[in-house]
């Protein structure tokens, strides 16, 4: 598709310099305006004239190069004549190296990805004009409705980047960043543009900064309860049976030998029990000295419901089951044993697994995880408002998971439980009408983590799992992290897009590097430098790395430390 060229990458009142060296990715140039004191303005668009950071344009016959100018420097004979003369222009010739970024084809307006004819020694270098940056970053989007306003160029504020959904949400999106660099002012410019085109996201906040966005909104908070009976705030349970069996022996640690096979027993024993009685009495199904064949014939008419996900069972009794496994697995006596029958209680094994009820009933009766086990004390489940804000016109679900406690792992348990839950929806087609995006802020928190001890370890793999295979079903994530060398490489490599602030830990800068294929160090190297607000947009539908100022979300997130100079006075 052609695309007019708002304005001629060759003006000449942006001249900067000329080729003098040419390598397959890198090029030198002259910079004869280099050492001026300040930049100069054309059009109300300022021309740096040589600046380290500065996009130029070098021409070529109908087609134009953009790089990037990476180190400007004097020849080490002229280093003294930078030095400024009192009614001189200084009387140097710095040279500036450029990074190759990629191709504008001049007729059509078409971005060509690499370069597929390098410059010539003594071709003329011009000033990218920023709203030539714009037409290459956007591509084919420019001018279409439904893009998100996300940020402007970094060198002119005038000049506005908007990025398609598609680009952003299609391949998974990763925003990076040290502590202050802005990575909560980009996740929440995100959501606010998304909610604004109509999309649905669903917002995992970890520490409650995020309250400040309300319109079109549905707020809820995962444990909790209210201060009064006019808070409005809405509290919500995660029901323990959608818990897997893994995520319980991660909670509960069961030692091996005699714990670990009688709380298996005991969970498919309540499970059973539901099936067959509900709530009603028995609440536990006895098994010293009662006939074996009758709970065999009722567990395999009805295991189908016992082994499916989310099978209801009552964890209040789970203590007493666990006793009333401890049998012997045979009735009768040593000479003529019954194996039609269970024997009676086995005391040996019944105090093996004292301290684990002990446990199970600590924990349980936690007054903190009363949203887990303790589902019936709160107006309704997470579960059953993710469904319910998949149907209404609400357009983002923000879970604050600032009332969890850390005990127990709860919080990584309980995000990984909400991710396995939206991939389960993802692969009964929920979201292939209204593509879902979910995003999960401090990511390095729950991912790459395994919980529980040696013997009942789990890994939190419901994340990178929707990073791998969530894009065909209409479920991607926005992952934000300090923490990038937390993040596994194999999810981060699933990243179609990256926005990343300010890294100074050089490992981070690494995995970074290596997960963006299209930043190289040149670029890397600009990221310890970054300004608060200030980020790079990599990714496969990007042409190049760009440098951009995030614009400031309407409704930015709580998320500064403590004023000290208003509370801390002598």
């Amino acid at each position: 598709m052609n695309r007019r060229l708002s304005t001629s990458p060759f003006d000449p009142s942006r001249y900067v310099g000329s080729v003098s060296y040419v390598s397959p990715d890198a090029a030198k140039i002259n910079l004869p305006f280099a050492a001026s004191v300040s930049a100069r303005q054309y059009s109300g668009y300022a021309v740096l004239g040589g600046q380290v950071g500065e996009f130029v344009f070098i021409e070529g016959e109908g087609l134009a190069v953009l790089g990037r100018i990476t180190e400007v420097r004097l020849p080490d004979n002229e280093r003294l004549k930078a030095e400024p003369v009192l009614g001189e222009r200084p009387d140097a010739h710095p040279i500036g190296f450029v990074q190759l970024l990629t191709t504008l084809e001049l007729a059509t307006g078409k971005v060509i990805s690499g370069i597929p004819v390098h410059p010539r020694i003594g071709q003329q270098v011009y000033s990218a004009h920023p709203l030539l940056v714009k037409h290459i970053v956007e591509g084919n989007n420019a001018g279409v409705a439904g893009l998100i306003e996300l940020a402007t160029i970094s060198q002119e504020s005038g000049t506005r980047v908007n990025v398609s959904p598609a680009h952003m949400f299609g391949r998974h999106c990763a925003v990076l960043g040290a502590t202050g660099g802005g990575k909560s002012w980009t996740v929440a410019r995100i959501v606010q543009e998304a909610a604004r085109i109509g999309g649905k996201i669903i917002l995992i906040d970890p520490t409650g900064e995020f309250h400040t966005f309300t319109k079109g909104v549905q707020a809820i908070h995962l444990g909790g309860e209210r201060e009064s009976k006019d808070d409005p705030r809405q509290f919500v349970a995660f029901p323990y049976w959608q818990l897997t069996e893994p995520d319980l022996f991660a909670i509960f640690q069961p030692s091996p030998g005699a714990q670990v096979p009688k709380l298996r027993e005991a969970l498919r024993s309540l499970k059973l029990n539901y099936v067959l009685n509900g709530e009603n009495e028995p609440l536990t199904i006895k098994k010293a000295g009662t006939v074996r064949r009758e709970f065999n014939v009722a567990w395999a008419r009805h295991e189908g419901a016992v082994e499916a996900e989310g099978a209801r069972y009552l964890i209040s009794q789970l203590g007493k089951q666990i006793f009333e496994e401890c049998v012997y697995e045979n009735g009768g006596s040593l000479a003529k044993p019954d194996y039609s029958v269970w024997g009676g209680y086995d005391e040996r094994t019944k105090g093996y697994c004292e301290t684990l009820v002990a446990k199970i009933y600590s924990i349980t009766r936690s007054k903190s995880l009363r949203c887990l086990f303790h589902p019936e004390a709160f107006e309704s489940s997470l579960t059953g408002e993710i469904d319910a804000f998949l149907e209404s016109g609400n357009r983002v679900l923000r879970i604050s998971m600032e009332f969890l406690p850390f005990d127990h792992n709860a919080r990584e348990l309980l995000a990984n439980a909400i991710g396995r839950y939206l991939l389960g929806m993802a692969r009964q087609r929920a979201f292939e009408k209204m593509p879902v995006v979910v995003v999960l802020d401090e990511a390095h928190q729950f991912l790459n983590r395994n919980m529980g001890d040696e013997n009942n370890r789990i890994h939190l793999d419901a994340f990178g799992l929707i990073a791998k295979e969530g894009r065909k079903y209409g479920l991607t994530t926005i992952l934000a992290t300090q923490r990038p060398r937390d993040v596994p490489e194999d999810v981060l490599s699933q990243m179609g897009m990256f926005i990343v602030h300010r890294l100074i830990n050089e490992r981070d800068r690494d995995v970074v590097e290596k997960a963006c294929g299209n930043l190289d160090g040149s670029a890397a190297a600009f990221l310890p430098t970054l300004g608060q607000g200030e980020a790079i947009l990599v990714g496969v539908d990007f042409p190049m790395p760009t440098p951009v100022k995030i614009t400031e979300p309407e409704h930015p997130p709580k998320s500064e430390g403590p004023a000290y100079h208003r509370f801390w006075k002598a």
